[in-house]
């Protein structure tokens, strides 16, 4: 390959989000993040994961690597903590709970304890419990 094909610059960014996985860092849209060294704020209930934006572009010479420092914060309490405080302000209020649950909730992101793994809410469905089964393409 040569180093202005465009064959070339697909290969370098499959090489490159293929070795993010193997050092198991998480991708949260065009960034990645290291959650393994995390840094704590006890007081704050929140950790710093570090990370960049790495973007490979071509040019007249052949692919550009553009590496931007980066940092996500992320809260560590649970989202159940976060959801039950949101409708105990709500009520106090006299306020809808679910209105403010969902307008609090959607577009967030939330991370799972056991792997890290992140999710990002799209709506609330206040209708289904965690006993409720579904259809996940076909099973």
């Amino acid at each position: 390959m040569e180093p202005t094909d465009r064959d070339h610059l697909v290969f370098l960014k499959i090489f490159f989000n293929s070795m993010m996985r193997a050092l198991r860092f998480e991708t949260i849209g065009p960034k990645s993040f290291n959650p393994a060294c995390a840094h704590s704020l006890d007081a704050h209930n929140v950790k710093v994961w570090p990370g960049f934006d790495a973007r490979l572009i071509m040019k007249e010479r052949g692919a550009l690597l553009n590496v931007e420092v980066a940092f996500r914060v992320v809260r560590t309490d649970s989202a159940l903590n976060y959801l039950s405080t949101l409708r105990d302000q709500s009520e106090k209020r006299g306020g809808d709970w679910q209105e403010a649950i969902s307008a609090a909730m959607v577009g967030c992101t939330v991370v799972t304890r056991y792997n890290q793994k992140t999710y990002r809410v799209e709506r609330v469905d206040f209708g289904m419990s965690p006993e409720t089964t579904f259809d996940k393409q076909g099973t």
